[in-house]
């Protein structure tokens, strides 16, 4: 009980130094706004395959090199694939990781999956794989599964 007195105490000081200014060197991220990228994918654990689909992402740069993504994937005939993630510029190339879930309701499948793209700085363009996990809470089952292929930055609708 007094750890949480303690914890408690501790950020309501917090807050009211952040309120009144006494804590400096804190600084706002900037919202750069929001990228799309027409995913390309050529192959997945089967084979050769050709569907597409649209990673819309809210770009929220927080210094350095270093920028936080939040966002979906746009998927036809289906509830949105939830995305969150990191982008970290090393010298001429983006590399992104995100990770997301989506809900199939009403349909039993709940599926997670983490998503790494690889761009050219000048383009954003570039390469893009995922894996995921996925359950079904009607035949206690789980699938896995990898897909690749390419990203290429596109206006957004």
């Amino acid at each position: 009980m007094k750890a949480l007195k303690i914890i408690m105490a501790s950020f309501i000081l917090m807050v009211a130094l952040l309120i009144s200014g006494g804590i400096s060197g804190v600084e706002a991220s900037d919202y750069l706004g929001e990228f799309c990228w027409s995913y390309h994918e050529t192959e997945d654990e089967h084979g050769p395959t050709d569907d597409t689909c649209l990673l819309r992402i809210g770009v929220t740069y927080t210094g350095g090199s270093n920028c936080i993504l939040q966002g979906i994937v746009e998927v036809p005939d289906d509830n949105p694939f939830i995305l969150y993630g990191t982008a970290v510029i090393i010298g001429n190339e983006v590399f992104i990781t995100m990770n997301g879930s989506q809900d199939h309701s009403p349909d039993p499948w709940r599926d997670t999956g983490t998503i790494q793209m690889h761009l050219n700085l000048s383009t954003l363009n570039g390469t893009c794989w995922n894996n995921r996990l996925d359950f079904n809470t009607s035949t206690r089952e789980f699938d896995h599964g990898y897909a690749a292929g390419t990203a290429t930055l596109t206006t957004c609708p």
